[in-house]
C-alpha cells in the first residue's frame, strides 16, 4: 500500500490570526484619537462660522421680504461677551430668532452688529468681519456693503 505524503502546511493557525488582530487593534486605538482631535478645532470653528452666516442670511432675507412694512431692516447682534447672538427687528427692537449660543471653546472676535437695510445692503457701507477660532484654527465670516456673505 502506498502512503500519501502529509499535506504541506499552508495558512495560519487561529492563534496566530487572533494575535495579529489584537496587535492591530491596540495600534489603531492609540493612533485614531491622536489623528481625530487635531482636526476638531477647525471643524468646530467652521461649523460656528457657517451657522452664524446662516443667521446673517436669514436677517438679510427678512429685511428684503418685509421691506414694505419695515423700513429700518433687521440686524444680527452679538452679546457683549460674544457668547450669544440673535436676530433683531430694528423697527420694533423685538428678538425675531435666538439667542444662539456659540459653542464652548470657540472664541469670537470682530464686529458685533450686522444690520441689513430693506434692500439687503449692509448698514454703514463698509465690510464687516467676525472671526471664529479654536485651537489655533480660524474661520472668518465677511459681509460686504452690498450684503454678500462669505465664510473662509
Amino acid at each position: 500500500m502506498k502512503q500519501v505524503p502529509d499535506k504541506i502546511r499552508a495558512g495560519f493557525t487561529l492563534v496566530e490570526l487572533v494575535l495579529v488582530v489584537a496587535v492591530l487593534a491596540i495600534l489603531v486605538s492609540i493612533a485614531i484619537p491622536r489623528i481625530g482631535w487635531g482636526a476638531m478645532g477647525k471643524v468646530q470653528a467652521e461649523t460656528a462660522a457657517r451657522q452664524f452666516s446662516d443667521y446673517l442670511k436669514l436677517a438679510r432675507s427678512l429685511a428684503i421680504t418685509h421691506a414694505s412694512s419695515n423700513s429700518s431692516g433687521y440686524k444680527v447682534v452679538l452679546s457683549e461677551s460674544h457668547a450669544f447672538y440673535s436676530i433683531i427687528n430694528v423697527k420694533t427692537s423685538a428678538t425675531v430668532k435666538g439667542p444662539v449660543e456659540i459653542p464652548q471653546g470657540v472664541v469670537c472676535s470682530g464686529n458685533s452688529t450686522f444690520q441689513f437695510t430693506p434692500l439687503g445692503q449692509l448698514q454703514g457701507g463698509s465690510t464687516l468681519t467676525l472671526q471664529f477660532s479654536k485651537s489655533g484654527d480660524t474661520a472668518v465670516v465677511s459681509v460686504t456693503p452690498v450684503g454678500r456673505i462669505t465664510v473662509q
